[in-house]
Formats: structure tokens, sequence, C-alpha cells
């Protein structure tokens, strides 16, 4: 009995979890979040900021003293020198020696601090490398999150349209069973519902796709149970002033990571330089070792007769020594001087390359700002177009319901009403995608 109320109990919980997943509905901050969390593009760019990371870690760890040992037992056989009587045997015997060392670089021209240095700056641009990819997909998910909305609203029209021409069918039927409309007009209008039957297929088509982009975007794999929250009735201030481009640029030198990033790259390149410079300086290193070696075919002074005990070899052959080793390089094939130049070479590259990204940035500003003018202008102009032919064509409808015109003009007011609003619905979202990126560059989340 109680395995019947766990089989039951699992398959309502699998149910409901099935339930709660098709149920959901995705906001625009939904998408972003869970795009950044499972974008294959971030998580590389993460691998490598920990990368540079444990490089920086490494650069730290270059300041501590090193210590290595060395170590070798051999076995000689026939004629050889014994080194503990400095005399020459003829039979086989067996040996050995080790050394302990550690060595502390105390000056060498700074490279050591500075490559930290460099490595520090690294691994902050790596970050912000990140965030530019993380700045990437949101506006890649907004851009298709609005294109959603956009075809919703032309496939909603598309279908409005073809509800009032099967309703005008009806009334031209009605028309021409009493004689008031002929039967080239109903063929007409029947011809015209079918044009926007396919012109709603192509819509509906339209916003398939536009859900596959997003859902491809999320890395989902069943667009088919994805559906997003359509938002209150997206209005445009027609008073508002679009900020200047100066304010925008200003805002997002400051914040932008591409632009963070090449700055952090030429700081880095000027390390590098510094590092290279650091090669042609004397090094001074500390160090410390200890060695010693056993024979077998040694013998113990205070005691020629006796065993001489490998342990006891080793305490008695035992030395150390302490130094300090100065290092002045005077000539290495041009290495040193090569590594210099290509050093400024860098730093001259990472100068043009900050310069580079300030410039697109400011040209992509001015793109920006252009279009979002133009595409107010647009909405304005097809605004005003809109209500014109609203009323156009109400004028036109009833004066094709007594007869004065004929389906032709009737057909041509409406779908010139169906365009403009077309046409206003297009200009209106891109006016929305075109100021969300100029609020975006001054550092503000997309939202709806």
């Amino acid at each position: 009995m109680k395995s019947i109320q766990l089989l039951v109990i699992t398959i309502l919980s699998i149910t409901l979890s099935i339930s709660s997943q098709a149920q959901k509905v995705w906001t625009l901050e939904d998408c972003i979040n869970y795009a950044i969390e499972n974008n294959i593009t971030v998580k590389r760019e993460e691998l490598s900021a920990d990368a540079a990371d444990k490089a920086h870690f490494q650069s730290l760890m270059e300041l501590l003293p090193n210590a290595n040992t060395t170590g070798n037992h051999y076995i000689n056989s026939g004629k050889t020198l014994n080194t503990e009587t400095y005399t020459y045997e003829d039979q086989t015997y067996q040996g050995g020696r080790f050394n302990i060392s550690s060595e502390l670089t105390i000056f060498n021209g700074l490279q050591n601090f500075n490559t930290i240095r460099k490595n520090k700056l690294d691994l902050l641009a790596q970050l912000e490398s990140v965030e530019k990819v993380k700045n990437d997909i949101t506006l890649n998910v907004a851009t298709s999150y609005l294109q959603i909305l956009l075809n919703k609203e032309l496939r909603d029209n598309a279908q409005q349209q073809i509800d009032i021409t099967i309703k005008q069918i009806e009334k031209t039927k009605t028309l021409y069973e009493i004689g008031n409309a002929s039967k080239g007009d109903l063929l007409q209008i029947q011809s015209q519902a079918a044009g926007e039957k396919a012109a709603l297929t192509d819509a509906e088509n339209n916003l398939k796709i536009s859900y596959l982009d997003l859902v491809q975007l999320l890395y989902l794999e069943d667009p088919n149970n994805f559906d997003i929250v359509i938002p209150e009735i997206l209005d445009i201030t027609l008073g508002n002033n679009i900020t200047t481009v100066n304010d925008v640029y200003n805002d997002a030198l400051a914040f932008l990571p591409e632009i963070k990033s090449a700055e952090l790259y030429l700081k880095s390149s000027e390390m590098n330089l510094a590092i290279s410079y650091g090669s042609i300086s004397p090094s001074l290193t500390f160090g410390y070792q200890y060695q010693s070696r056993y024979n077998e075919l040694a013998t113990n002074i205070a005691d020629p007769g006796s065993n001489y005990p490998y342990l006891e070899q080793i305490g008695d052959n035992a030395s150390q020594a302490i130094y300090l080793a100065l290092r002045i390089p005077l000539f290495n094939n041009w290495r040193t001087g090569n590594s210099i130049n290509q050093a400024k070479i860098s730093l001259n590259d990472a100068g043009l390359f900050l310069d580079l990204q300030k410039q697109n940035l400011y040209k992509d500003i001015q793109l920006v700002k252009t279009q979002a003018i133009a595409s107010l202008d647009r909405y304005k102009a097809n605004l005003e177009a809109v209500k014109a032919m609203e009323e156009a064509f109400r004028y036109t409808e009833q004066k094709y319901q007594v007869g004065l015109v004929d389906i032709l003009e009737y057909n041509t007011a409406k779908n010139q009403l169906n365009k403009s609003n077309s046409d206003l619905a297009q200009a209106k979202y891109e006016y929305i995608f075109r100021t969300k990126i100029l609020e975006f560059y001054r550092g503000e989340q997309i939202t709806l």
C-alpha cells in the first residue's frame, strides 16, 4: 500500500513539475539572466579569467625562495677512479651523492614586481571581457524579445484585417443577393481575403521564427512550451528629448567594459615594457646549498678497519655554502634589445586599440542616436498617417455600403490603412530599441 502511495506521489510531482515548466512565462529579465548563465562563450571567458587569476597568483609566488633537491645512486664496474682514495679500482662498487639548494632573488630590475602588476591588470582586463560578452548577450536577447513583440503586433494586425474582410464578405454577399453589388465585387473581396490569409500565414511564421531565435539564444531545447510576458502598451512620449551624443559617450567611457578592458591592456603593456627594461639590469640572488656523498669503498680515517655505514659517510662528507650571486648581462644575441623593441610596439598598438575602441563607440552612439531620431520621425509621420487613413477608411467603407464606391477603391483604402499600421508598429519598436541601447550605454539595465 505504501509503495502505491509513493508511486502516486511521484507521478503527481512529475506532472506538476512538467505543468509548471509548461506554464512558465518569461520576462525580459528572465531571458537575459538565463541566457547569460547558460551561454558557452561566457563560460569560456570565465575560464580565461580563472587562468589569468592563476597566472597572477604564480607571479606572487615568484617572490618566495625556491627549494630543490637532486640525488643519484650509481654502480661502477671495471677499472674506475675511486674519488674517495683517488686511486684506480678494478672492481664493482656502489656510491651516490645528493644536493639540496635554495635561492631567493633579491633584485632583478623589479621584473617580479612588475610582472605581478601586469598579471593583475591582465586579470582585471579579462574580467571586463566577461562583462563585454554578457552585454552582447543582453543586447541580442533584448533585440529578439522586441522582435517577438513587433511580430506579434504585426500578426495581430494581420488577423484584424482578415476579420474585417470576412465580415465585409458577408455584407457583400447580402448586397449581391439583393442586387446592390455585382458578382465581380464579391469575387474581388474574396480574393482580397485570400491574399490577407496568406499575409497572416507569413506573419505567424515570422512570429514563430522570432520565438525560435530567442529560444536558441537561451539554449532551450523545446520552443513549443516557451512564451514571454507581453508588457503593457509601450507608449512613446513624443515630447521627450533624446540624450545628446556627448552625454551618452562620456557616460559610456566610464561604464562599458570594452573601454575599461582596452585601458587595462594599455597599462599592462606599460608594465610589459618595464619588465623588458628590467632584463638589462644586473640581478642579485641569495643562495644556500647543502651536499654530501657516500661510497661503498670509502674507509673511515679514524677507524680504517671498521665498517663505514652510509649515514656516517653522509654526515662526514656534508658541506654547506651560503652565497650571493651577481649576474650582469653583457650580450645575449640582442634578445633583450629586441624584447624591449617588441614591448614598445605592443604598447603603441595597445594605445591605438584604445583609441579605436573609443572611435567605434562614438560612431555607434552617433548611429544609434540618428536611428532613434529617424524612427521617432517615422513614428510621428505614421501616427498622423494612421489617423488620416482610419478616417478615410471609415468614410470609404460607408460609401461602399451604399454603393457610391466600388470594391477596388474600398480595398485600396483598407490596404493603405494596413500598411500604415504596420509601418507605425515597426517605427515604434525601432525607436524603443534604439533608446534602450542609448540608456544601456549610460549604464542602465534594459527593461520593458
